[in-house]
């Protein structure tokens, strides 16, 4: 099966999901989808992937499930999330039930990246963990990451959706080149091993073992990163070395954050995929410059610290899955 197959099969399986969950589905409908799954062991592979990753997602949010709404309800919200124009009109429908819906899947968000669900690899929150590729290289996921791979004979290419990666690149560049792609750019390796991450904005690469070269989406700018540098691909293009060494940016591998000349946001950007509930920090304290290393596996432990270091105040509602910050 192609990658593009396998994408289609995962796309299928999701809308299945949203169907058999919206609580309208027909009994033909429930016919037509045990027929879909028996069809090819390929497709029941994919049921099994999207519904077990939701309920996963769903487990821990039992008790906002009883004061928010059901579950069917917030598998409606999902609907609307990954398939926005095909469930519109149903959900205009039932606006009160959907608004208390979506906010219990937006909190199984949190825990499992739903629009990951259709990678080929992903990570929850909180979640790191390695890939091996069958041309012998290995990834390594950050938290809350989505990958497509797609490895051929004659190249061998990462398609990183969201989150970041570093890859430990088997060496076949001869015959078969790794490049990494965002939506920004590519990041081709040069050595053996190169992190990749991607935000809304902008692209950020780091070698760790021998140079990168990055090539812009437009194909117009092109940049060699040497070992132990790191640098900015922008979505116009735009490439800008960053100050600080690869090895802070890549420190997440050892589960820490490791900044020079940060700001509190930083911090805060890199603890959203290690936290499982929501943290918002007003701009007045998201300016405040921070240096330090800080564990990215104990939430609470860095929030203390910045709270013992920094004039913020920073207080937790629900058990913790709201945090807000501000200066003291």
């Amino acid at each position: 099966m192609t990658a593009a197959t396998a994408h289609a099969v995962r796309q299928q399986a999701i809308a299945w999901l949203v169907e058999a969950r919206s609580g309208a589905m027909t009994d033909a409908q429930r016919q037509a989808l045990a027929r879909w799954r028996a069809a090819h062991p390929a497709h029941e592979a994919a049921w099994a992937q999207v519904s077990g990753a939701l309920d996963r997602a769903l487990q821990p949010l039992e008790p906002f499930a009883a004061q928010g709404g059901s579950h069917a309800a917030a598998d409606a919200a999902l609907g609307a999330l990954l398939q926005p124009d095909r469930r519109r009109r149903r959900i205009a429908g039932g606006t009160l039930a959907v608004a208390g819906a979506a906010f219990t899947c937006l909190l199984a968000h949190r825990i499992t990246p739903l629009p990951g669900l259709l990678a080929d690899a992903h990570t929850a929150t909180a979640e790191r963990r390695t890939v091996a590729l069958a041309d012998g290289s290995r990834l390594l996921l950050d938290a809350r990451t989505a990958v497509d791979i797609a490895i051929g004979p004659g190249s061998r290419r990462v398609h990183l959706r969201q989150g970041a990666l570093i890859a430990e690149v088997a060496p076949d560049a001869a015959t078969r080149p790794f490049a990494v792609h965002t939506r920004h750019g590519e990041a081709h390796a040069l050595g053996t091993r190169c992190m990749v991450r991607v935000q809304d904005e902008r692209t950020q690469v780091a070698a760790l073992a021998q140079a990168v070269a990055l090539h812009a989406s437009d194909g117009l700018r092109k940049a060699v990163v040497a070992e132990g540098q790191g640098a900015w691909i922008d979505a116009h293009g735009t490439i800008t070395p960053t100050p600080t060494p690869a090895a802070d940016l890549a420190a997440w591998q050892r589960g820490m954050l490791a900044l020079q000349d940060g700001t509190l946001a930083d911090v805060v950007e890199a603890l959203r995929p290690y936290r499982r509930g929501f943290i918002r920090v007003s701009p007045a304290a998201a300016r405040l410059p921070v240096l330090g290393v800080f564990p990215l596996d104990d939430t609470d432990h860095t929030l203390q610290a910045l709270a013992d270091t920094l004039p913020i105040t920073v207080r937790r509602y629900q058990g913790g899955w709201m945090v807000a910050i501000d200066l003291a």
